[in-house]
């Protein structure tokens, strides 16, 4: 939790001062409505993590968002998914790893980086575009998906505090780092959009040019 200070300077101009005629020393005036942003709260301390006993230390990606991982060199030629689990033991995130169903996990992240590319690219045309997301992302759901696999994985002890200082909890957090060909994916994207035009024609003109600007949003990449 971050304490938030908000501080208004306004600047005010005295009667008693109307008559200097020095203003070498008069204070500088603050810009108003100046906010500062202060934290009281305690950054999580790192008690453990997979390398420590080596000597090594927590890889970057670990800490970085998706997109992040995604702009990197060794990434480029892919889509990464970025997937966490947290709790009070390191078995429980670990059976938590082992079970992890990356089909079903990745198809649900697939389908919503589609919908915000749809709803990007169909800002005022969404009466345009409805049938043709929700049949676009219907065959999405139903799609296989191939060439997946995991490139990292990670696990960290964490020590985290009340505003106070005083100790909240312990717990471990489990990182895995999935890859999808870049071509693979966006061939299925595709095909997706192709089955959604031959179930849901376009009816009129306005549709038909809402669903070229979101074939060539989502062209670009999810």
């Amino acid at each position: 939790m971050r304490k938030i200070v908000y501080v208004f300077v306004v600047a005010a101009i005295a009667a008693s001062f109307a008559g200097c005629g020095s203003t070498g020393n008069a204070p500088k005036k603050e810009p108003v409505g100046t906010v500062s942003v202060v934290s009281d709260v305690r950054r999580p301390d790192v008690l453990d993590h997979k390398n420590y006993s080596f000597g090594r230390d927590v890889p970057e990606w670990v800490m970085m968002e998706r997109g992040e991982i995604e702009d990197l060199a060794k990434y480029e030629s892919d889509y990464v998914f970025k997937f966490e689990e947290s709790g009070a033991n390191l078995n429980g995130v670990q059976l938590w790893a082992r079970n992890f169903s990356a089909a079903s996990e990745l198809a649900q992240q697939i389908q919503n980086r589609v919908q915000v590319k749809f709803g990007g690219a169909s800002v005022g045309d969404r009466n345009d575009t409805g049938g043709y997301m929700e049949a676009a992302v219907k065959s999405l759901s139903d799609a296989t998906f191939s060439g997946y696999r995991e490139r990292e994985n990670y696990w960290l002890k964490r020590r985290h505090y009340k505003q106070d200082g005083s100790v909240d909890r312990e717990d471990f957090t489990y990182y895995s780092l999935y890859t999808i060909p870049r071509k693979t994916l966006d061939g299925l994207i595709a095909k997706a959009l192709g089955d959604a035009d031959t179930q849901e024609k376009p009816k009129t003109e306005n549709e038909k040019a809402a669903r070229e600007r979101v074939r060539a949003m989502i062209g670009e990449g999810i």
